[in-house]
């Protein structure tokens, strides 16, 4: 496996970008570099794993795989991330206001980088999916990877540890959170290789 340093970035709240890159760093054991002072990864990240980022701190020099959590709007830092990632994911919700937060998202990340994934995040239903999908078609060639709506995303931090370790241990868990992770173990495939 090769390492792979890998945002998670947009403008818009509220769309699991957290969650996102709490899985990742879990089962990757990537480091976690955040900008969010209130990060909930400091609850499940070990503190030699998990930088968060002081205003006007600077991004250290990475030489391993690392996940970039990150909010906010553009600034020098998350220029300089945007620029070095190897892919950067743009989580959605599929909400109409959501969806116009992610492309105005795409459509700032594209001047920096072009190896963006679209997160269709926290789905119930296959409709979910498939609207954004017709959206983002007509805008976009960018790879789109589905994140149904799981009690297992809030579990990793009540259980400290990912999804796939959850599934490991509990053969209620596995069949239980089955879905999720087959999505997961997709989208980590696509990011990897």
């Amino acid at each position: 496996m090769t390492d792979k340093k890998i945002t998670i970035w947009t403008t818009k709240g509220g769309c699991g970008k957290t969650n996102i890159s709490a899985e990742l760093a879990l089962q990757l054991s990537y480091p976690v570099i955040t900008n969010e002072q209130e990060s909930m990864l400091s609850s499940i990240i070990n503190t030699d794993r998990l930088l968060i980022l002081k205003p006007n701190q600077e991004i250290p020099d990475m030489n391993c795989g690392v996940i970039f959590d990150f909010g906010g709007y553009i600034d020098q830092r998350l220029e300089k991330v945007l620029t070095i990632s190897d892919v950067i994911l743009v989580p959605t919700l599929p909400e109409i206001s959501d969806i116009q937060g992610c492309i105005n998202s795409l459509q700032t990340i594209q001047k920096y980088n072009k190896n963006i994934v679209v997160i269709v995040n926290k789905t119930e239903s296959a409709k979910d999916f498939e609207s954004v999908e017709a959206i983002m078609n007509k805008i976009s060639t960018y790879p789109l990877f589905e994140i149904k709506k799981s009690r297992a995303l809030p579990n990793i931090y009540l259980k400290k540890q990912s999804i796939k370790d959850m599934c490991d241990e509990s053969p209620l868990d596995r069949y239980s959170y089955r879905k999720i992770l087959e999505q997961f173990n997709c989208l980590i495939k696509y990011i990897i290789t």
